[in-house]
């Protein structure tokens, strides 16, 4: 028999806009000519024997093993204490992989820098307990498989506080008693965010293959919640997805702060039950940051966060910056109509539409064969803060009678919730097609900038590993590797950031 022809896909063309857009007004968010910030200054290199020491010098470090489990009775002994695997944890993104970390820690210049931080946080009693060397590549996997991957979830929540923490305590996302702008947050409060594909060690789908030609049978190991993941630029990509937040300092080198890490679903709901879908993950992750860090003003994310998980989080007050997703047509808003003078009864009247992220004015040639959409300036992005916050563009109307202003709602209302009967589903998804900072401007361009962050800590986590193939089978074993990366990176941070004692 032969095997089925594969069908070839038709590579999608994108359709022409049946609509021609006006030039962009200099407004609020800026003008066409205004040039983006200047690059800041290149982060000087760091040995590994540096980030090491830095690790181990990280107090929140210590206060995170209070999260892994204490020995117990039942079971092999345990020969280290917990923070001792914390710590093989966080190595094995400097070291490449639990192989070479055991053998780095079998040497007495390494593990001694183990003993001084664990006498410098836990006192002499800890430290004189700890083994001559560190745990064996046996030792870890044991309580890697047995220990810490079932509390995987604990680990990742105290993290979690403590980076948060750690970024307030650097002057990041904390309330100011100054005016800032809307438009242009400071960098240190917006949080840039995204998401990435981790590859497993194998790239094997099948758990058994046999040789067509010589009959042998060959097994091997396969990661049972990787597939197949279409990445931005539609890259096919095996592995596990996480998504990961972050903030940093303007102009600072090493002064970027992962604040959480999700593992999330990249499969059906009934296939993979048990994790969120990217937008819902990233929701709830944004909302226990901002229950802890209230200061925090603005986030910049990718085309997958859509008008349905934007709404939430500018309802509770934050500018939610992401591209255009394509394939939006034109929509209707509202018509306003004007007197044109105080005693006449002549009135002017304006078709007011949503295109490309904000309000435009809709006219058409004397024909009716093309459709103009002219961008209507906005004089400020207005905030408003009640039960709900409210978000307003203030627009001006340019009318050869009188010059018109109008408040746009550009946060879900209450009318916008209303099933449509006729339609059967909402009746404006507003956050989907008006966006606080429309993406074709000054502003939405600077945003945009912040999140390129993501993709260099991405980029930084896959070369960390040999092959860019992350040590660990399975989403929640994978998840913990990437934990152990982010407390390395933040633990550089605060060495080459130092926070002031507290008063």
């Amino acid at each position: 028999m032969t095997a089925p022809k594969k069908r070839s896909r038709r590579k999608a063309v994108k359709k022409a806009p049946d609509y021609v857009m006006g030039p962009i007004p200099g407004d609020t968010f800026g003008a066409a000519t205004d040039p983006l910030p200047p690059k800041g200054p290149e982060a000087p290199p760091l040995t590994i024997s540096k980030r090491f020491k830095h690790l181990l010098d990280n107090p929140d470090l210590y206060a995170a093993a209070s999260a892994l489990p204490s020995p117990s009775r039942v079971g092999r002994p345990a020969v280290h204490p917990p923070i001792a695997y914390l710590v093989f944890l966080c190595s094995i993104s400097l070291f490449g992989s639990a192989r070479a970390t055991a053998s780095h820690f079998e040497e007495e210049q390494w593990w001694n820098v183990v003993r001084q931080g664990v006498r410098t946080h836990m006192g002499d009693e800890a430290a004189d307990a700890l083994q001559p060397t560190g745990p064996t590549r046996g030792q870890w996997n044991y309580f890697f498989h047995k220990k810490l991957k079932p509390v995987f979830a604990d680990v990742r929540d105290i993290s979690r506080d403590l980076w948060v923490q750690q970024a307030l305590d650097h002057g990041m996302m904390k309330e100011t008693g100054k005016r800032v702008s809307r438009s242009y947050p400071d960098r240190h409060q917006v949080i840039h965010a995204d998401a990435t594909v981790a590859c497993p060690p194998s790239s094997q789908r099948h758990r058994q293959t046999v040789n067509k030609v010589t009959g042998e049978i060959r097994h091997h190991r396969v990661d049972a919640d990787a597939s197949n993941t279409v990445e931005g630029g539609g890259t096919r990509v095996y592995g596990n997805k996480f998504l990961s937040a972050a903030v940093r300092l303007a102009n600072t080198p090493h002064s970027r702060v992962i604040l959480g890490i999700e593992s999330i679903r990249h499969k059906s709901a009934k296939r993979d039950p048990h994790r969120d879908d990217e937008g819902t993950a990233f929701v709830k992750l944004a909302r226990r940051i901002l229950a802890q860090a209230p200061g925090l003003r603005a986030i910049t994310y990718d085309t997958p966060l859509r008008g349905v998980h934007r709404a939430p989080l500018i309802a509770d007050g934050l500018v939610v910056f992401t591209t255009q997703h394509g394939g939006l047509a034109p929509e209707s808003l509202e018509r306003y109509t004007y007197k044109k003078g105080e005693h006449d009864d002549k009135q002017c009247e304006h078709d007011l539409y949503v295109v490309e992220g904000r309000v435009c004015e809709r006219r058409m040639n004397d024909d009716g064969t093309v459709t103009l959409y002219t961008p209507l300036p906005v004089e400020e992005l207005e905030c408003r803060k009640g039960k709900r916050v409210r978000f307003y563009h203030r627009v001006t109307i340019n009318c050869p009678e009188k010059i018109h202003t109008e408040r746009i709602r550009v946060d879900e209302t209450d009318e916008d919730r209303q099933i449509d009967p006729s339609k059967g589903r909402q009746r404006f998804n507003r956050t989907e097609h008006l966006r606080q900072v429309p993406p074709d401007t000054h502003a939405g361009r600077r945003l945009k900038g912040f999140r390129q962050d993501s993709e260099s800590q991405h980029s930084r986590f896959d070369q960390a590993y040999p092959h860019k193939r992350v040590p660990a089978y399975g989403a929640n074993a994978a998840l913990l590797i990437y934990i152990g990366f982010a407390w390395l990176s933040n633990s550089v941070t605060r060495a080459m950031n130092p926070i002031a004692p507290a008063a």
